[in-house]
């Protein structure tokens, strides 16, 4: 800035003293004695624009290059931070994914927890004939169709002769099946699972002999167990009855009166049981009872004992001792 200014001043003032001096001297030999003077002034102007221009451009070119690499670096800088905050949105929900997948209580809802099956003993040794109040039930018109002797054959002969259906599972007459569950006999105890998830749900026990056709002696609905007592023999008291008991709260809720049932297997049937009993020197009957409490509200005399009852369509096929009766069921 110095030289600029020195410049100006020696621009404006030695051209005037100059042309002063030629005009008041008018000799050649001093316009020459001026002259390295002047070429001085020259060179000096020039050298100072230049010096300026050369550190003025590079200011401006500097600013601009700061600018730039400050934009770039911001840039720059935006681009990591956002890079940054992907990864780690990115990691966090990828942990959060893995904690979710193996987290325990993700497959909480996918398992299967099966209830704990109940093991009931029913004690009958005490239990006499009781009907509590309930509702009304009609029992079927049975009317016989035909009746035939069968030569003292066995019950299971005669059913497979006969091509009839009972809902029972596999040859061994000892596991049946109905709308909800299925039932296993193994030795004394009944178990019962439930249909579709296999669940044993209970494993009974109660007093009842056992014939060679042990099957569909059994039957649960809502909660309430309808099963018999048999005894093998003659008539005694307190023996060969069905009773309903109520698993849930373990409560007996009827039982029959004496006799009323020693056949190896029971129908129900609506609000209705069918079974029968008889025996040496006994008066022989098929029976229905009510089935909300237990009394007979029917009954059918047979010649003989009846042992195996086998419903089909509007059809009771019954075997027994010594007679097969085809009965009509409406």
């Amino acid at each position: 800035m110095f030289l600029l200014s020195l410049w100006y001043g020696i621009l404006f003032l030695i051209p005037s003293e100059f042309q002063t001096y030629l005009r008041k001297e008018n000799n050649t030999m001093n316009k020459v004695k001026y002259l390295p003077l002047i070429i001085l002034c020259m060179l000096l102007t020039g050298c100072g624009n230049k010096n300026n221009i050369s550190k003025e451009v590079p200011t401006e070119t500097a600013v601009h290059t700061s600018e730039v690499e400050l934009k770039t670096a911001v840039e720059t800088e935006s681009e990591s931070s956002s890079e940054s905050d992907t990864k780690t949105v990115a990691e966090e929900s990828s942990e959060t994914d893995m904690k979710t997948e193996t987290s325990p209580a993700a497959n909480t809802d996918t398992e299967n927890t099966a209830p704990e099956t109940k093991y009931i003993t029913i004690d009958l040794s005490t239990a006499r004939e009781t009907h509590p109040t309930g509702d009304a039930a009609a029992p079927f018109d049975l009317k016989i169709v035909s009746e035939e002797e069968n030569g003292i054959d066995f019950a299971n002969e005669w059913y497979d002769r006969k091509g009839l259906s009972l809902p029972m599972i596999g040859t061994d007459w000892n596991s049946f099946y109905d709308d909800n569950y299925q039932y296993l006999w193994s030795g004394e105890e009944l178990y019962i699972f439930e249909n579709g998830t296999g669940n044993c749900l209970y494993v009974l026990t109660y007093p009842t002999d056992k014939w060679y056709i042990n099957g569909n002696n059994a039957c649960l609905r809502d909660g309430i167990f309808y099963g018999a007592s048999v005894t093998n023999g003659y008539a005694q008291p307190d023996t060969c009855f069905m009773f309903a008991y109520d698993l849930e709260n373990n409560k007996l809720l009827w039982r029959s009166g004496d006799q009323t049932c020693n056949t190896m297997n029971f129908i129900v049937k609506k609000d209705v049981i069918i079974c029968g009993y008889g025996f040496t020197s006994e008066k022989d009957y098929l029976y229905q009872l009510n089935l909300h409490t237990g009394e007979v509200i029917a009954s059918l005399e047979l010649k003989k004992q009846p042992d195996l009852l086998v419903p089909q369509d509007n059809m009771l096929y019954v075997h027994t001792y010594s007679y097969n009766y085809t009965i009509e069921m409406q």
